[in-house]
């Protein structure tokens, strides 16, 4: 997935952002939002790899955290501190290997 117009925004600031739910395509888009939450779920945890996480917010905004993932369940998508997002609020998850790997 790639957004060209989106707003960095820093996990621990999450707790303050207006998201709200993303209208996706059809049922496939779903399967495929589900399916790369519990990819970037795994790479958090046994790789500690970080994602590009986008969340829709007010209106047309679009947020994007860069960020490790640490749990999903059928609602909630959990980082580190507990921050969570609801899960509805994801348009995607792009992976991507930093030059320090």
């Amino acid at each position: 997935m790639h957004v060209d117009r989106f707003v960095p925004i820093e996990r621990s600031d999450l707790v303050k952002a207006r998201l709200r739910k993303v209208v996706l395509e059809d049922a496939v888009a779903v399967e495929h939002r589900w399916k790369s939450l519990h990819k970037a779920t795994f790479m958090g945890n046994v790789m500690e790899a970080k994602v590009y996480i986008y969340l829709q917010g007010e209106k047309d905004q679009v947020y994007r955290v860069n960020t490790t993932l640490w749990a999903c369940t059928s609602e909630w998508v959990v980082f580190k501190e507990s921050v969570r997002v609801p899960v509805e609020c994801v348009m995607g998850v792009e992976f991507y290997h930093s030059s320090e790997e």
